[in-house]
């Protein structure tokens, strides 16, 4: 029976996560894609929370892109680049088998962006939250390579005139490196 892990390791990654298409869910904005390139923490500090051992985490994302139908031009593709931090993470495992395990975690940020986005009445600042699970398998002792998927909601949280937000399915690879 797959058990909840207390962490005993620090862990820093690198990763890259994709998204081909947005979908209409919290977010109004259609036919938007994405990328991203992360840097990130996870630390062996926990915190219990119903029984379940939840390691804090943070990220950044010094790229971050989207190409997305913008409606102030009629809805023709734009593209911008921007940057990303998430300074909030919580995430639990679950052992799989000796060198596999199950990691769900749940992100909250913001990104930067150089001008207004997705609209002309949007903002620069957008607020973004992140619900993930990966498989991360074992590579020797000290690395680990993950694969998985993420919901991904970014949106000006009502600061600005308009509020289409955009809502993406995330493909993601991830290499950690483990500190004990």
């Amino acid at each position: 029976m797959a058990e909840t892990l207390r962490p005993v390791n620090q862990i820093f990654f690198i990763g890259y996560s994709h998204s081909p298409t947005s979908y209409i869910f919290l977010g109004k904005t259609p036919y938007s894609s994405s990328q991203r390139a992360s840097i990130g923490y996870i630390s062996a500090y926990t915190v219990r929370i119903f029984g379940s051992y939840l390691n804090v985490s943070a990220r950044l994302h010094p790229i971050t892109e989207y190409t997305y139908s913008k409606r102030d031009a009629g809805g023709s593709l734009d593209t911008i680049r921007g940057w990303s931090l998430d300074p909030l993470g919580l995430s639990s495992t679950v052992q799989l088998n000796k060198t596999t395990r199950l990691r769900n975690t749940v992100y909250g940020g913001f990104t930067i962006m150089p001008y207004t986005f997705p609209t002309d009445k949007g903002r620069r600042l957008n607020f973004n939250f992140e619900l993930q699970s990966t498989i991360e398998q074992a590579l020797g002792k000290q690395y680990v390579i993950s694969f998985g998927g993420a919901f991904h909601h970014i949106s000006n949280a009502q600061t600005g005139e308009q509020n289409p937000g955009i809502d993406s399915i995330y493909m993601l690879l991830r290499l950690s490196y483990l500190i004990d």
